[in-house]
């Protein structure tokens, strides 16, 4: 099974809705987009956020939860997140709500199911509320359990009072999350409305939700970040027959994309991924463990995410379309006035003037401005050698090859008027105004 590489980004979020009653849990890939989407403003989002007519709208991002080594993985902890009362990936004794059963429903609204016609007895567990409170408390838990407290994970608050609510939390609960665990805060201000003027609830809504959708564009979802050390990565790659791991320094085998490399730009350790791996858990004293969270590289010695080194492994031997995407040269842009590329306007004329029809048209106006065309001598050096004459009869307009000779036709009668037109319209220093009219 052939798997892709590490997705650049994919975070869990907790949407609010404008009263601050009701509440969604959800994961993207984008969550600008998807913000745009729950709110109306673009296609999609779940039904959830958009029925009673968007009685709810506008939704607001009031946190997110990133650093998932998967989609599959940001999956997995917002089904916890939505089901944290029956998750299994909390233990019991730490539950803080427990299942209910719900109440049944009368026998003619709820037509028997294949378990109940079997004679099987089937419990209905209701779901719990979902609160402010007993979201971030969830979260707060689920950050600890064993499932997902050596992952890679880092919260951003996006609005103040929910910051203030989880600390708050912390501050009373028991619970320590692990050592180096990231959060981040990013509110942003508003500019303050006018005295006199009273803001509705939605119209103060949509002022913070313009304000969060603001601070989520600043937030990068693409490989864009990993570049530069992808490059050195390929870099180092031409000379592995030549490079030693820094841990058990044996040489690297060269036909192996499998190895990691620190991301500091003026570091050049590369180690085996196991041996890296091996020699971050013993520094950290946890032998226990598959994978490190961190560690700190033995040469330039700066500490590192493990996530970072692999994440970048993951595309450089797996990127596929996504690392010929982000190792693309951009490609240089024709103006739209000249035909010309933006690159090539200081070029000299004649190296300009290579190649079509129309690229000799550009070089003629350029060139020819203040030079009467019915004058040209096709032999005047104004015509780079190897160039196409233009040769204006009675008829039309023909194209003939200084190289091959061939007549070639360019366009119908009218076409060639218009291109005569156009020919003529650049001559500038004209003597008609002067001229005598004979009788």
């Amino acid at each position: 099974m052939d798997h892709g590489p590490i997705p650049a980004f994919y975070c869990c979020y907790l949407l609010r809705s404008k009263g601050g009653h009701s509440f969604y849990i959800g994961s993207t890939p984008h969550p600008r987009r998807r913000l745009a989407q729950h709110n109306g403003h673009a296609q999609g989002g779940a039904f959830r956020t958009g029925r009673q007519n968007g009685h709810h709208r506008p939704w607001n991002m009031t946190c997110v939860v990133t650093g998932f080594p998967s989609n599959i993985a940001a999956l997995q902890f917002e089904w916890a997140w939505q089901n944290f009362h029956t998750t299994k990936k909390i233990p019991n004794d730490q539950r803080l709500d427990m299942p209910k059963e719900a109440a049944k429903r009368p026998k003619a609204e709820s037509p028997l199911s294949t378990a109940e016609q079997q004679g099987k007895k089937r419990k209905r567990i209701r779901r719990p509320q979902l609160t402010l409170r007993n979201s971030l408390s969830n979260l707060h838990l689920l950050l600890r359990v064993p499932s997902f407290n050596r992952w890679p994970l880092a919260v951003r608050f996006l609005c103040r009072d929910v910051h203030k609510s989880w600390l708050d939390y912390s501050k009373r609960d028991t619970g320590e999350l692990r050592d180096g665990f990231r959060v981040f805060c990013d509110f942003g201000e508003l500019p303050e409305p006018p005295v006199d003027l009273k803001l509705s609830i939605d119209a103060a809504a949509e002022r913070q939700v313009s304000l969060t959708m603001a601070i989520l564009e600043k937030i990068d979802v693409t490989y864009s970040a990993l570049k530069p050390h992808i490059a050195k990565s390929m870099a180092l790659a031409a000379e592995m027959q030549y490079q030693k791991c820094s841990v058990c320094e044996h040489v690297l085998d060269p036909e192996s994309p499998v190895f990691l490399v620190c991301p500091s730009e003026q570091c050049s350790a590369v180690s085996h991924k196991a041996c890296l791996a091996k020699k971050w858990l013993k520094d950290q004293q946890s032998p226990g463990f598959l994978l490190p969270v961190s560690g700190t590289c033995s040469q330039c010695r700066r500490e590192h995410h493990w996530v970072e080194l692999v994440k970048e492994s993951s595309i450089r031997s797996r990127g596929g379309k996504h690392l010929a995407k982000l190792m693309k040269e951009p490609r240089v842009r024709k103006s739209k006035a000249t035909g010309r590329s933006a690159s090539s306007e200081d070029a000299h004329p004649e190296e300009r003037a290579r190649g079509s029809p129309e690229d000799l048209q550009v070089y003629l106006e350029d060139s020819l401005t203040d030079v009467n065309l019915l004058t040209i001598d096709p032999d005047d050096d104004l015509l780079p050698a190897g160039w196409q004459e233009l040769v204006d009869d009675d008829d039309n307009m023909s194209v003939t090859s200084t190289e091959s000779g061939i007549p070639r036709r360019n366009g119908s009668p009218e076409q060639s008027s218009k291109q005569r037109q156009k020919l003529e319209a650049v001559i500038e220093d004209s003597e008609w105004d002067s001229a005598e009219v004979l009788d």
